[in-house]
């Protein structure tokens, strides 16, 4: 794909470099094309992020059940990409399973280059994509609130509540940190989750590249693609796990607007589905809470995981206004 100079012909060139990987149908030979043409100047970077920032936005806008767009349902899992195809889109930018958007379409939605002393949110329910200035790309899941502060010399985020996902350019003059509160997040370049959990402290797991966690009392830990580091709220005992990629995968699957519940127990999935929807599940029976569960359901949809729990696990299902109530029948 040669270079574009123009602005809307650079934009137009992101935007089909986007759909492409959005749909994995990028062979490795377009792929390493892909590398080149973004290292090859500043400004193509930036377009490519900004594409799949708003490819990202309308998929998850899909996903969501925003209006006009069509309901998610429960899915099964991925297929497995064919041999030979790129596997950038699920690794390192987790694009929606839309795929076939226009590159109209894609210039249509506006992504601002969010810089110095912005405060970005989301409420309940809400996931929200975002391009920021420097070409990286920031996905801020239910209830997420954050503040950017970017400088000359430097990038700075301030993760104040919730979780986020950061998709990082590339810049060794210029680190990205994410401060967490009782931990401090730096890398150069990468792709990596960050999360302050309800029961204090924080969880962080990278999913491309090497991140660097600083704490007052460990001072700096090393992670690199795969690990998964749990700061406790006293910031003692760090936890350091190693995941496999499936596990990466699922850790951020909610950037599709989908939520991996096997393994869980029914109050787990419960409370998962609380962050997402006012309309809570309640299960007053203990015995009926440790029931595992399996499978991949919308966010959106605490009705649709409700009923499968209740067909699956014959239960009783109540619903009202004021909530789901499962139990056993009676």
């Amino acid at each position: 794909m040669p270079v574009q100079d123009s602005a809307s012909a650079l934009e137009e060139a992101a935007a089909r470099w986007a759909l492409r990987v959005d749909a994995g149908t990028l062979s490795a030979q377009e792929e390493a094309e892909l590398d080149a043409w973004t290292k090859a100047d500043v400004r193509h970077a930036g377009a490519f992020a900004r594409a799949m920032a708003a490819s990202a936005y309308l998929d998850r806008a899909v996903a969501l059940g925003a209006p006009g767009a069509a309901m998610a349902v429960a899915q099964p899992a991925p297929a497995e990409p064919k041999p030979g195809r790129s596997q950038l889109s699920r690794r390192m930018w987790m694009g929606g399973a839309a795929g076939a958007l226009a590159a109209s379409l894609v210039a249509a939605v506006a992504v601002k280059p969010w810089s110095s002393a912005e405060r970005l949110s989301t409420p309940r329910g809400s996931i929200r994509r975002v391009a920021l200035a420097d070409g990286s790309a920031l996905t801020l899941n239910t209830g997420a609130s954050v503040e950017v502060n970017f400088a000359p010399q430097t990038r700075g985020i301030r993760l104040l509540a919730g979780e986020a996902n950061f998709d990082v350019t590339r810049d060794r003059t210029r680190p990205f940190t994410v401060d967490a509160g009782i931990a401090q997040i730096q890398v150069v370049g990468t792709s990596f989750l960050v999360r302050i959990l309800e029961v204090g402290g924080v969880s962080v797991t990278v999913r491309e590249g090497i991140v660097d966690v600083r704490t007052d009392l460990a001072g700096v830990t090393r992670l690199l693609a795969g690990d998964r580091l749990i700061v406790p709220a006293n910031g003692q005992g760090l936890v350091r796990d190693r995941l496999t990629p499936a596990a990466v995968d699922k850790a951020g699957l909610w950037q599709s607007g989908e939520l991996d519940l096997t393994g869980m127990t029914l109050g787990d999935a419960a409370a998962e589905f609380a962050r997402y929807s006012d309309r809570p599940i309640v299960i007053a029976d203990p015995a009926v809470a440790r029931l595992k569960v399996a499978g991949i359901y919308s966010i959106s949809d605490p009705a649709g995981f409700a009923q499968a729990a209740a067909d699956s696990m014959d239960l009783q299902l109540d619903q009202s206004d004021a909530g789901l109530r499962l139990s056993r029948r009676r």
